[in-house]
Formats: C-alpha cells, sequence, structure tokens
C-alpha cells in the first residue's frame, strides 16, 4: 500500500549544522500518527519542512508520490495545519478570520461555517477573536487547518489550552474524521498519555533523527510484563525471585519485577510456597511513557 505522505532523506541545515537529518516516515491514509520527541529535537521543523515552510537541504517529501518539495500547490490542496501559537487578527471577528484564508483558497463563504460548527464556534462566530480565550483560540486555529477540507491535517499540541470537555470533544472529532472520511493526522503532542489513546502509530524524534516509527500495539507488546509486589518483607522475596526474573526494582512498599511474559504463574508459584507475607500483587500497564523515558535514558 502507497503512503499517502511519505517523508525520504529529509535533512535540514542551518549554517552547516544539521537540524534534522535523514528523516524518514510512511503515514498511510487513515493513520492517526503521533510525533512525539522532547523539546528541541527537530519536530516543528521537520513539520515545516514537510508543509514547505522552511526550504529542505536535501531529502523528498512525497505526497500519494507526488514530490511536494516546492510545489505549494500540491501542498495547499492536500494538507492542512494547525502549528506554533494560534495566530489571528485580534479586531477581527472569528468569521471574518477565517474568511480571509478562504478568500485566498477560492473557498464558498458556505465552507466557514461547517468548519466552526465543527469545532463548536458558531455561537461565537461574529464576536472579535481577541475576546477569545485560549481554548477558543485553538478551536479557531483547528478550524482554520480544515477549511480546504484537506485529506492530511498537521495537528501541533491542539489540545493546549482546551478544558476537559473540549479535549475530549478534540479526540472524539479526530478519531470520526480518521475513521468515517479517512482522513489522514499527524498529531504531534507532549501529552503522551493522549498521543497513547489516539494514535494507531507513532514516530519519536531526538537529535533531529527519527529513533523509532512503529504502530502504539508494536511498541507496547514488548514481551515482558511488569508487577508490583507489596509486602513487608521485601528482602526475603527478593531473595526468592531475583535469579527468576529479568529485573527487580525495590520500591517503597515493596519490590517491583520484570519478567517475560507468560511467566507469572511461575513467579506465582514461587511465592506461595515461600509463604512470605504478600499484601498485594499487582500488574503494571506498560505505558508510551515509560517506553519514551527508557529510550530518552539511552541517548542520555
Amino acid at each position: 500500500m502507497q503512503p499517502i505522505l511519505e517523508v525520504k532523506n529529509l535533512s535540514k541545515k542551518y549554517n552547516d549544522k544539521n537540524v534534522i537529518t535523514d528523516i524518514n516516515m510512511k503515514i498511510y491514509k487513515g493513520d492517526i500518527y503521533g510525533f512525539i520527541g522532547p523539546n528541541g529535537a527537530g519536530k516543528t521543523t521537520t513539520i515545516k519542512t514537510i508543509l514547505g515552510l522552511l526550504k529542505s537541504s536535501s531529502g523528498e517529501v512525497l505526497i500519494e508520490g507526488v514530490n511536494s518539495i516546492n510545489n505549494a500547490k500540491v501542498i495547499s490542496s492536500k494538507i492542512g495545519a494547525m502549528i506554533d501559537y494560534p495566530s489571528f487578527y485580534q479586531y477581527l471577528t472569528g468569521f471574518k478570520n477565517l474568511s480571509l484564508y478562504a478568500n485566498i483558497l477560492n473557498l464558498d463563504k458556505k465552507r466557514i461555517d461547517e468548519v466552526l460548527d465543527m469545532v463548536n464556534l458558531s455561537r461565537d462566530k461574529n464576536k472579535k477573536v481577541g475576546a477569545y480565550s485560549m481554548g477558543m483560540k485553538q478551536r479557531l486555529a483547528v478550524a482554520r487547518a480544515f477549511l480546504n477540507n484537506p485529506e492530511i491535517v498537521i495537528l501541533d499540541e491542539p489540545t493546549n489550552g482546551l478544558d476537559p470537555e473540549g479535549v475530549i470533544e478534540m479526540r472524539k472529532l479526530i478519531k470520526d474524521l480518521a475513521g468515517l472520511k479517512r482522513t489522514t493526522f499527524m498529531y504531534c503532542s507532549h501529552i503522551l498519555n493522549e498521543v497513547q489513546n489516539l494514535c494507531n502509530r507513532v514516530a519519536m524524534i531526538s537529535n533531529g533523527k527519527i529513533i523509532f516509527q512503529n504502530s502504539i500495539n508494536s511498541l507496547l507488546d514488548n514481551g515482558r510484563e511488569s508487577y508490583d509486589i507489596i509486602t513487608t518483607d521485601k528482602n526475603s522475596i527478593r531473595k526468592v525471585l531475583e535469579s527468576k526474573v529479568l529485573n527487580i526494582i525495590e520500591t517503597d512498599e515493596g519490590i517491583c519485577i520484570e519478567i517475560n511474559s507468560g511467566d507469572f504463574k511461575l513467579i506465582n508459584d514461587l511465592i506461595v510456597k515461600s509463604n512470605i507475607a504478600i499484601l498485594s500483587i499487582s500488574k503494571k500497564n506498560y505505558s508510551l511513557e515509560d517506553y519514551f523515558i527508557k529510550c530518552s535514558k539511552k541517548i542520555l
């Protein structure tokens, strides 16, 4: 299957220094593709280079197989984006702000009402943006990204400033569009739990290089399981298990063990036979945050 968006060996230099190096991505139609990394890792540079806002030093950006480098027409017809802090004319209404972009894209005014309704701003469309809350400006920026009815939408921290209800609505909107209309999303966020819950695939960038790219399920299913064991005799339980587990860490209330998937029955039998007082055993769910921290430590 051909990716709807493919990035090949994309690099960007400033003053002979690589900011991003040989970035490779494959994003398929209907993907909600998470793009994560620490501050200064190269996320925004990558996004801006994909969008043609920065000129690449080398590499290709293919949209449905067509190289979009230096091809603004292809980019503007296929991609919508919300990056950086939402910037609008404060003295104009939300509707008027979007009208400026609609005129540039030769879009019918009816489309403005459609996207405002999509982000629940219809009732506030005639208010000046200067009177909007941060969350309302964020939603207006998302509406702007959808104006051209794009096949690919790039969202950079789209839930910033949204209240819990707004976050839930944004998540539902993205899932509905990806599922029903097969809209493809590139979703950048520091909220890793949100990325894990929303995205089906994810890539992490660090020091200007992609260090992993895979499905969320594949990343989290690493063939290992972790368990917290709460006990009043952590030294004894440690002696019983330390040669049978992959890793063992002492905690405030006991120990945390890491084992191969499927080995819990063996471990549980050892615990029962030891007659050591155990207050509780609970399985720890491996998260994207755990994986991110693990990769970050390796890089350091």
